[in-house]
């Protein structure tokens, strides 16, 4: 089944599953680096809002065998689970006073998303090749993050400037989503523990991991969620409370839009090393729409501040597929 043909018949097949009384479209959306994703969009003639499904990994999946109607009730599990909370009101989102306390930022590549950021008020970081991007947060549960990216268009309607969603956002994000710095071995641990499930006793996975420390030592520093976490380098004092215990400047590598890898500095670490690192992990791990920067970054405690410390010179969203 070709592209377009799997397309229509996902779209017709939860048509008469789900009733006369919902209207489904497929719309082309641009994701984050310019990644131009194919959604469902499935909402009713009463609703303000739809929620949409992307298409695109689903079709992988069909290629690689996955029945279609097990996909279809991957799809209706996605939408049933993507539903606003019963006490949201819409007209809410009209009001500044009422959005305020719900604007947070995201991190994203700058050079990668030149087309957005001309359509959405953003903090720009050129020396970084990095930009902080708002959105609001509509819904936060264990099982669901529902999240909507602020246009200028909102802006306008709020009567509000950028600077006044970068203070809303700099208070909200680290509230709503606090920072959390692990070590790598212990995250690396705790994914193989959920992975295995009750095939493995965690005692013998500590001792594996004791027993194997890593040279030079990393942590992962995301939120809470583990969702769009990288922006956590921009937390007031993070990276400088952090520099402090580990009495020592900091490297930043770039793992994707969730998370980024520190590093205490010493000066037997290669930049280069790490560069061509990031690099081919960007092109062989992180999906597109999650790649953040190909460059490493340098905390100085002495400044305190972020600075390039050494790039692969080919920029997020331009590499060889």
């Amino acid at each position: 089944m070709v592209y377009e043909t799997f397309l229509e018949t996902v779209k017709n097949s939860l048509k008469e599953r789900l009733g006369a009384e919902f209207t489904l479209a497929i719309q082309s959306v641009t994701k984050n680096n310019g990644l131009i994703l194919d959604g469902l969009c499935i909402g009713k003639a009463e609703e303000k809002t739809a929620p949409t499904i992307y298409l695109n990994a689903f079709y992988k999946a069909f290629q690689n065998g996955k029945p279609l109607r097990e996909i279809i009730d991957v799809i209706m599990a996605l939408y049933q689970n993507s539903q606003l909370p019963e006490n949201f009101s819409f007209e809410e989102l009209l009001l500044p006073d009422q959005i305020m306390d719900k604007i947070i930022f995201r991190l994203i590549n700058e050079t990668a998303n030149q087309d957005l950021l001309k359509d959405v008020p953003h903090i720009s970081y050129p020396d970084l090749d990095l930009s902080l991007v708002f959105c609001l947060s509509l819904q936060k549960t264990e099982d669901n993050l529902l999240t909507a990216l602020i246009h200028n268009s909102h802006k306008k309607a709020w009567n509000l400037s950028t600077e006044e969603l970068e203070q809303a956002a700099k208070t909200n994000t680290p509230h709503l989503f606090p920072a959390r710095i692990r070590s790598l071995p212990e995250v690396i641990k705790d994914i193989a523990i959920k992975s295995a499930g009750k095939d493995i006793e965690e005692d013998a996975m500590d001792e594996f991991f004791d027993s194997a420390p890593l040279t030079p030592p990393m942590y992962v520093l995301t939120n809470i969620t583990g969702m769009n976490g990288a922006g956590c380098i921009f937390y007031e004092g993070i990276l400088k409370d952090f520099a402090a215990c580990c009495d020592s400047d900091l490297i930043i590598l770039p793992s994707s839009i969730h998370e980024v890898l520190i590093i205490p500095y010493n000066k037997d670490i290669s930049f280069e090393e790490l560069a061509d690192t990031v690099f081919s992990i960007n092109q062989e791990e992180v999906p597109e729409e999650d790649r953040l920067s190909n460059h490493i970054y340098y905390y100085s405690r002495s400044s305190d501040g972020l600075t390039i410390a050494f790039t692969s010179f080919v920029p997020i969203g331009t590499e060889n597929p």
